[in-house]
């Protein structure tokens, strides 16, 4: 059964369209390129695949770890709070061993980043936040209350 770690952020945050919210394809690619209007669908910048990359590099060297890449990790967008089994009030972001994270704001990104590093390098994703990588490499983050639906 896959174990996850989920995070919640505060309602201050900017929230995406629900038009924007899907699975992350990471070979769509994106800016420059022409779209027609009878291209009905949802589609993701390749500028946001090159920001998450980037993200995951900085925490990658902030971490110190050696284990983990981008290219292995399955990357769901998801609405700002999404159900999950942690927080009755929903979540903003969830770690799923051993590569996959749900996201409904990037302003989680580094922190499941860090715990799925963590998961690859320990053997665990460190649910309780314990690990000093948190404070390190994501400060605040860990300890956002949940957000209501």
């Amino acid at each position: 059964m896959p174990r996850s770690v989920s995070t919640s952020l505060p309602s201050r945050l900017p929230s995406w369209s629900p038009s924007v919210l899907l699975l992350l394809l990471l070979s769509i690619g994106g800016c420059g390129e022409s779209l027609h209007a009878e291209q009905a669908g949802v589609y993701v910048d390749s500028t946001t695949q090159r920001y998450l990359k980037g993200a995951f590099d900085e925490m990658k060297a902030c971490s110190g770890f050696e284990q983990g890449s981008f290219q292995e990790m399955t990357v769901v967008l998801m609405p700002p709070i999404f159900p999950c089994p942690h927080y009755a009030e929903g979540c903003s972001g969830e770690y799923i061993a051993p590569t996959s994270i749900k996201v409904g704001s990037l302003a989680v990104w580094n922190h499941e980043v860090l715990h799925y590093l963590l998961y690859l390098n320990t053997g665990s994703a460190d649910p309780g936040h314990q690990n000093p990588l948190f404070d390190a490499c994501t400060p605040g983050a860990h300890q956002a209350k949940p957000l209501a639906f």
